[in-house]
């Protein structure tokens, strides 16, 4: 496993201006993030043309590159599997805008997960209207030079939730190529999956990792929790995994001190040996 393939997201700096995150991966040695696109650091929503090409100075001057553009839709009111059409055509512009973002800044991979359907709804057609962003969403993708990663999510409500799920739904999209498949160890790994599950199953359409750890949840620093972090990374480096590996840390205990959680985290990955250079 590369040095190159070790991304750090802004999750973990929400409470401090952008600009220090940046410095901070520059202090790391990080050459890649993954940009969280939510308030208070950039929600594009509110962000002009002016403002994102400035942002992409800032990224640039300090010789970075977004691997990733993640925009929040596990707290703001984005829905793409939603059965009301308003709701639904405002999620997949919202995506739509993030994949512009991605362009603009050179970033492969834009962030999409299933949407929600409300318990006792009707999953089947949720799940219909979802396929059917998730394909307009993929289709916009590939023209604009990006790749959707899919990330599945653990809550009731949220569609595709395990591996199998993402299989079954990336087969049936039909725009397979234009999306691949994202692990998050504190979800995938509380839930019974493994890295080598994620490799056997996606191939080179597995794209993209999470890293952090949980006792059993948390988004924790990795290896200060109880999931099998350390087997998962081994897993990655046996079978030749060559995507992006993100440290999405965002327990509440770290964020006044991120770049302490961000040494501490290079440092478990440095201690299991799976960093080859």
């Amino acid at each position: 496993m590369k040095r190159s393939q070790i991304a750090a997201g802004n999750f973990t700096y929400k409470y401090f201006p952008f600009t220090d995150f940046l410095d901070s991966m520059e202090r790391l040695g990080l050459r890649k993030i993954e940009l969280w696109s939510a308030e208070p650091h950039l929600y594009f929503e509110d962000y002009n043309y002016a403002q994102m090409t400035e942002i992409a100075r800032k990224i640039r001057n300090r010789n970075l590159e977004v691997c990733c553009v993640t925009p929040e839709q596990y707290l703001y009111p984005v829905n793409i599997a939603s059965l009301n059409p308003d709701t639904r055509k405002r999620s997949i512009n919202y995506f739509k805008r993030a994949i512009d973002v991605a362009a603009e800044l050179e970033a492969p991979k834009v962030l999409v997960s299933s949407g929600q359907c409300p318990i006792g709804g009707d999953r089947e057609e949720c799940r219909k209207r979802m396929l059917e962003s998730l394909a307009e969403l993929a289709h916009n993708a590939c023209f604009k030079g990006t790749k959707i990663v899919f990330e599945p999510l653990p809550r009731k409500i949220d569609l595709i939730r395990r591996t199998e799920e993402v299989k079954t739904l990336l087969d049936e999209v039909g725009f397979y190529d234009g999306i691949g498949a994202l692990m998050d160890f504190d979800i995938s790994l509380r839930a019974g999956d493994t890295a080598e599950k994620f490799i056997r199953t996606f191939g080179r359409d597995f794209i993209h990792v999470h890293l952090n750890d949980g006792k059993p949840g948390g988004h924790m620093i990795p290896g200060e929790g109880v999931l099998p972090v350390e087997q998962a990374l081994k897993e990655l480096q046996e079978f030749g995994y060559q995507g992006d590996i993100s440290f999405e840390v965002t327990d509440e205990s770290v964020l006044l001190e991120p770049e302490e959680a961000m040494k501490k985290s290079l440092r478990f990955l440095e201690k299991t040996g799976v960093l080859k250079d």
